[in-house]
């Protein structure tokens, strides 16, 4: 998890997103800004010293909006920010691994139309790859396009919650109770209930056109039908489908919405969309979109891959008798000053001792120090030869390729380490 944390934070780095780390505790008002009810409920809440109610961010787009609307206040606009951590909340059940999960995100602040839109939905496909993973398909909708059919029903807000809340779910059955109950028209009933199949290809776009009669669910339409000819341009690898079903329990979302999921996993690996409204809460008025990739169901699905990554392995092993203890510690150093993963012994051992201790720690050279003038090199399956130690550094660095350091200035660390001999 830790390496797809890395690769999917190095590729938000590399469209220009900065990192900021935001707190674990809010204020259960600040997050009441953003979150319905439901989600309020599911949070775990605790007491502050002065009685005020405090809670565990079950999601951190509000507490990036916050920092966007306060202490980054007057940062210019557009704002490409990116985090990672842990979030809480209730999901019931009794185990404690469906309350407490990892994520990394990426909000677009201060950037409107479908140019944005595109740009993260871009952003979030190549963060799966850059996770590794193989085979997932995107799903893009619209808030506004079932916002523009439920603000024509003539329907009380308590029960249009109730119908979200369903559709939400893809409860049809609950739903079609909820309806039994309205004065709703059969044509309206119907509609409602063909949300869940809206799903496909471009071509959805024009069938739903044909089912609606406002300017909202329009509008909508024509943005994402923008937003695919953009992701064109972008030169994605993976198709991205329509489903103008899917619909957010989070109040905040207000345009255009996207998730990703993986062929074996029901929830979703990615997902995001655009919150127009919610920098206004905090005082910042500002267009934004964003997303996160679940760290945990993105681990559950590599590892039940046929191709699931390894885990890292050990460049070097360096073992050691009682005379070669100081020339194995400075092997050390110079290797990892090369960017080597590097573990020194810390018992002496015959080299034959030192060869079962390297197959328990999974490195792929063993460094064998007697002395201060050579060592004996052994790369994974091949035969052990006796050479300088500098040498043994410079071919193990030659194996890393990229990883070589850059000439360093005078007076830099490194530098400074050089000329003391620790880099050969």
């Amino acid at each position: 998890m830790r390496a797809v944390q890395e690769g999917v934070l190095a590729e938000m780095r590399r469209w220009g997103y900065r990192y900021v780390v935001t707190s674990t505790l809010e204020s259960l008002d600040v997050l009441a800004l953003g979150l319905g009810a439901e989600q309020l409920r599911r949070l775990f809440k605790l007491s502050d010293a002065d009685g005020s109610l405090l809670a565990v961010v079950g999601e951190r787009t509000i507490p990036v909006a916050r920092l966007a609307a306060g202490q980054l206040r007057g940062a210019a606009l557009p704002l490409r920010l990116c985090y990672s951590g842990p979030v809480l909340a209730n999901a019931g059940g009794g185990f404690a691994s469906r309350r407490e999960s990892q994520q990394v995100g990426a909000e677009l602040i201060g950037a409107a139309g479908p140019v944005a839109d595109a740009e993260v939905i871009a952003l979030a496909v190549r963060c799966l790859d850059a996770a590794g993973l193989r085979g997932y398909q995107v799903d893009a909708g619209h808030s506004g396009f079932f916002q523009g059919v439920l603000d024509g029903l003539r329907l009380g807000p308590e029960v249009k919650t109730e119908i979200r809340a369903a559709l939400a779910g893809r409860d049809l059955v609950h739903l079609e109770e909820i309806l039994a109950a309205t004065p709703l028209r059969s044509a309206e009933h119907e509609l409602l209930l063909r949300f869940p199949a809206l799903r496909g290809g471009p071509e959805i776009l024009d069938a739903a056109g044909a089912l609606v009669r406002n300017r909202r669910s329009e509008l909508a339409l024509g943005e994402l039908r923008r937003v695919l000819e953009l992701l064109g341009a972008h030169g994605l690898g993976v198709p991205i489908n329509i489903d103008l079903g899917a619909i957010r329990n989070f109040d905040y979302y207000t345009g255009v919405i996207f998730e990703g999921f993986g062929q074996e996993l029901g929830r979703p690996l990615a997902q995001g969309g655009r919150y127009d409204g919610l920098l206004a809460r905090f005082g910042r008025p500002a267009p934004a979109t964003g997303f996160v990739v679940h760290l945990d169901r993105v681990g559950e699905v590599l590892a039940g891959s046929e191709d699931a990554p390894a885990l890292p392995r050990l460049d070097a092993a360096v073992a050691w008798t009682a005379p070669g203890l100081p020339a194995a510690l400075r092997l050390g150093s110079s290797l990892r000053l090369f960017g080597m993963r590097a573990v020194v012994d810390t018992q002496a051992r015959s080299l034959a001792a030192a060869r079962a201790w390297r197959e328990v720690v999974a490195a792929r050279h063993l460094l064998h120090c007697t002395g201060a003038g050579t060592v004996s090199w052994q790369p994974a399956g091949q035969r052990s030869r006796r050479l300088p130690p500098e040498q043994a550094v410079a071919r193990l660095a030659r194996g890393r390729g990229g990883d070589l350091p850059q000439e360093q200035p005078k007076g830099s660390p490194r530098s400074r380490q050089a000329s003391r001999g620790i880099i050969p």
